[in-house]
């Protein structure tokens, strides 16, 4: 091996060693505010065209359940309101399923809220714990098409 072959391995390995730390979970950090907002409006736009159902539910009967590494949520979401698709019937019951370096996941919104908290709930196929994509807390909800699926579904 050349020294210029050995040098670049030497520099690959010692980068790679000092960079495996930061593939660990790390928080994203936008630029600017616009930037988290334009963030936030993708996703929802992502979620709506993807989801086979949304639906406005509640989420209830909150419990802490224990995972391999840490503690994670198990709740109950009731459907209330399609936005999307048929209205699943019957409660649908989300889980924390793991614990990683990011904390429990998956990353629900409603798996963090509270017993009444009113949730956006993406699925696919028949709506069930494990078809759940994402649940948006309504406080947080800036998707256009949600909205007017929402206003024309509630004219109330």
């Amino acid at each position: 091996m050349t020294a210029n072959r050995l040098s670049v391995w030497v520099i690959a390995a010692v980068l790679s060693a000092v960079a495996a730390p930061a593939l660990a979970c790390s928080p994203l950090v936008d630029a600017t505010p616009e930037a988290a907002a334009e963030r936030v409006r993708n996703r929802q736009i992502e979620l709506w065209d993807r989801s086979d159902a949304i639906f406005l539910s509640e989420a209830s009967a909150f419990e802490r359940i224990e995972l391999d590494g840490g503690d994670g949520f198990s709740a109950t979401l009731v459907p209330s309101l399609a936005l999307k698709g048929d209205l699943p019937s019957g409660r649908i019951a989300i889980r924390h399923t793991t614990f990683t370096s990011c904390g429990p996941i998956p990353f629900l919104d409603a798996l963090s809220g509270r017993e009444g908290d009113w949730f956006v709930t993406y699925a696919r196929d028949l709506p069930s714990g494990l078809s759940i994509d994402a649940t948006v807390a309504v406080a947080d909800l800036v998707d256009q098409e949600a909205l007017r699926a929402w206003r024309k579904a509630d004219p109330g």
